[in-house]
């Protein structure tokens, strides 16, 4: 037997595709397939690849007079067994993986990027949801232009459309890309070919996406100059508080901007990592993110009552947002030591 027709004997006893096997091998099904029909001969490190994957001689493989099988012989080592181990837990994995096709990755950028503008205008808007209150607040107390009782009413109804407008957005929108979720948790396979398609999309993506970056940070730290500004060139108490406010409206209107940035690009951005498996959803991540998932609720959930709690005991609104500044840092803090616990058990 010729060394095609043994890997063809091997790979079907096994009940391994063609793709199946170059998967093991880390090369192309094309490549299998010209091994099997003879056109080209595998390199040395493959046949040995090839020897170890179906515990077969390397003898057997390049000798023609041998034609029966010959299972090679190794020592039960702790490394080998490992190895063995370490096999086992890939065909495991692969057995658990999530084809996608070259249509279903198609169907699913193309439906990032036309909600991508709506998502990020969804989240604008519940930023934007406290200005009108603060506006109105400011006029109330330092101008006298409104009623306490009519600014609170006309604000907080404002707030309220304003929420309910983002959240039923990025609610509706957030439903159509609720099917492709598998790719934020699961493992995920595509053929080489449409990985090189959309790597080839992403590297052409990537300097739109680089600027974006860079306005959206350039906004976020220019959103303070006029509140900077407030307390340098504006004289008088009064005029110095209710410039104070507007300030932070207009910090708002700006912070929007560089987010709608962020979230507007970063989504596109993300749905070819998350098909190429890269960036945040690489395999070890998903499976950190897996374990830290009901952390993260819990967590935040408890941050929000504390805040809520302590702000209507102290009624000191203005300073009670730090509780969410500290518990940003703890939270970094506590992923950090689970990455290391899950990585130390791995």
């Amino acid at each position: 037997m010729e060394l095609s027709e043994k890997i063809i004997y091997l790979r079907k006893k096994t009940g391994w595709s063609q793709e199946q096997l170059a998967d093991q091998l880390d090369i192309s099904r094309q490549s299998v397939s010209k091994w099997e029909s003879g056109t080209s001969v595998p390199e040395l490190d493959k046949i040995i690849k090839i020897s170890d994957i179906f515990n077969v001689s390397t003898d057997y493989l390049l000798k023609e007079d041998i034609t029966e099988p010959e299972p090679e012989k190794r020592m039960d080592s702790c490394e080998d067994r490992l190895q063995q181990a370490e096999f086992q837990s890939e065909e495991t994995a692969q057995q658990t993986e999530h084809r996608v096709s070259s249509q279903e990755a198609d169907s699913y950028i193309n439906l990032v990027r036309e909600v991508a503008s709506r998502m990020a205008l969804g989240v604008v808007l519940c930023i934007w949801s406290p200005i009108c209150l603060l506006f109105l607040g400011g006029l109330s107390e330092y101008k006298g232009n409104l009623t306490e009782n009519a600014a609170c009413g006309i604000g907080l109804c404002v707030l309220l459309l304003f929420v309910a407008a983002g959240a039923g957005i990025l609610t509706f929108y957030g439903m159509k890309l609720s099917k492709y979720e598998y790719l934020e948790k699961e493992n995920i396979r595509i053929s080489e070919d449409v990985r090189r398609i959309i790597s080839a999309k992403k590297e052409e993506y990537a300097p739109v996406y680089s600027k974006s970056v860079v306005v959206g940070i350039l906004l976020c730290i220019s959103s303070v100059i006029p509140l900077m500004m407030s307390s340098f060139f504006v004289t008088g108490k009064e005029e110095e508080e209710f410039f104070a406010v507007v300030s932070v409206c207009i910090l708002l209107i700006v912070v929007s901007a560089g987010v709608y940035c962020f979230m507007r690009f970063g989504l596109v951005q993300g749905s070819y990592d998350k098909l190429l498996e890269e960036g945040d959803y690489t395999r070890e991540k998903k499976r950190f993110n897996k374990a830290t998932g009901y952390f993260s609720v819990i967590y935040w959930c408890v941050a929000v009552a504390i805040y809520v709690a302590v702000s209507f005991r102290t009624n000191a609104w203005h300073s009670t947002w730090i509780i969410f500044a500290v518990a940003g840092i703890l939270f970094a803090a506590f992923e950090g030591i689970i990455h290391l616990v899950c990585q130390k058990k791995n």
